[in-house]
């Protein structure tokens, strides 16, 4: 097992925002201001979509997804909005098309249009063209020798700034919940942006505790899927 990095960190980074916008969706539901924190997990899952080194099809992913469907078709009885799942493994395959044909994002700003106009995206699966936006991010960050060295954060300063709009469109949060949307949504911008894989050895953990914490980040799409299907069925609430 290679070194827990910062790659297994901000995943685990994001489980932890997971789990915040979650109890605010089953338990706390009042409780604006925790969705308002969980608005910063997508975009990390995204970006890392985009940022990985390679974008062969994960069928396990697939599997979770699809498992992830049928579960809430049967707890509702229709078919419903697709999960992020779907959106990653999807920026994943347009990625994988065009490395096998040794071409690359060329104009990355038509791709932004390109997404803002696929908008109704988001009712066919969770974040729709708008998460493809983070992907497009990571992509960009990955390769960015082809890119001016400007581009890659401008493209990521614009994806937060149209997610962050789109998100209050259609969640309609209080000022204060507002506030803490923005503040989260700057510090998870702050890290992709400077992001760079690196070895990271906390000092004073135990060996034990981080093999843990990457067995975790390793198996965060298996979390994801299981740990909603649990809440859906636990509670009766769809996601």
């Amino acid at each position: 097992m290679r070194p827990f990095d910062s790659w297994d960190a901000l995943k685990l980074l994001a489980l932890i925002l997971m789990f915040i916008d979650h109890s605010g969706h089953f338990f706390f539901t009042d409780e604006k201001w925790l969705r308002a924190i969980g608005r910063g997990a997508a975009p990390i899952f995204l970006f890392l979509g985009g940022f990985a080194a390679s974008y062969r099809f994960k069928w396990d992913l697939f599997a979770l997804a699809l498992l992830m469907s049928v579960s809430d078709f049967l707890l509702t009885g229709h078919l419903r909005t697709q999960n992020i799942l779907f959106t990653i493994l999807g920026c994943r395959m347009i990625f994988a098309w065009l490395e096998r044909r040794g071409r690359i994002i060329e104009r990355p700003w038509e791709w932004y249009i390109g997404s803002l106009a696929l908008f109704m995206s988001i009712f066919a699966a969770h974040y729709g063209s708008f998460g493809m936006l983070f992907a497009i991010s990571g992509y960009l960050k990955r390769r960015r020798q082809h890119y001016p060295p400007a581009l890659p954060r401008h493209f990521l300063i614009l994806s937060f700034v149209t997610y962050g709009c789109y998100t209050q469109l259609f969640s309609q949060f209080s000022m204060p919940s507002l506030l803490l949307m923005v503040i989260t949504l700057y510090g998870v911008w702050r890290l992709l942006d400077r992001l760079a894989i690196h070895d990271v050895q906390p000092v004073g953990i135990p060996p034990s505790l981080l093999r843990t914490a990457k067995l975790i980040s390793y198996y965060s799409g298996y979390i994801y899927a299981f740990h909603l299907i649990a809440l859906e069925w636990l509670t009766g609430i769809p996601f």
